[in-house]
């Protein structure tokens, strides 16, 4: 019985990757951006992650970051004309008094928090595997409509499975394979997806 369902976990996971010309520009941007080869090879993008971030950029939303570090980076990167809010709750104190009630991470509950909030939202997961991890069990029990994922945890291999669950479910995701990744990766994926919405339209 475990030998056929590894079999079929490994069915699942040799699925090729979605793929169309603007996946591929990004991808190619990112290369020329950081000469990243395995970091771009990595990179995989559900059918609708595009789309939904070019929506957001027209439509506004909120990037919600799993660090302060991120934050900083995205704030500092976003064109701002576009009508985007980055927040991260990592240190709001409502975080930090429910996790020290619930007994749980702060990164869980900043998703709680996060979803509680209406509107669109990208939420951006360069290293709290805990965040991303909450993010899928709130979709286990309702439809997360408007949200999506960029992620490039790394290292861990917690995160390396948290990103291969992600890419079996049905949230829209952009992310990194196996250990590639970091925080200042998924600033640059996001540079480059919204260079190549920018430049297509």
């Amino acid at each position: 019985m475990i030998k056929r369902t590894r079999r079929v976990a490994d069915l699942r996971r040799s699925v090729l990757p979605f793929s169309n010309e603007e996946t591929q520009l990004i991808q190619q941007k990112l290369l020329e951006k950081t000469g990243d080869e395995a970091l771009s090879a990595s990179l995989q993008f559900s059918p609708t992650a595009v789309s939904g971030i070019r929506q957001l950029a027209r439509n506004g939303g909120v990037i919600v970051c799993d660090t302060q570090v991120l934050a900083n980076l995205v704030r500092n990167m976003l064109p701002g004309e576009l009508p985007l809010e980055v927040k991260c709750y990592i240190d709001d104190k409502e975080v930090l008094l429910r996790a020290d009630s619930m007994r749980t991470t702060r990164a869980e509950v900043a998703v709680d928090l996060a979803l509680e909030s209406d509107g669109g939202k990208l939420f951006m997961i360069g290293s709290a595997p805990a965040a991303l991890s909450r993010l899928m069990q709130h979709r286990r029990h309702r439809p997360l409509t408007g949200v999506g994922v960029l992620t490039s945890l790394n290292g861990f291999s917690n995160a390396v499975s948290l990103k291969e669950r992600l890419r079996e479910g049905d949230l829209p995701y952009i992310l990194t394979r196996g250990r590639n990744g970091g925080v200042n990766a998924a600033c640059d994926i996001l540079e480059c997806v919204l260079e190549t919405i920018r430049e297509k339209g």
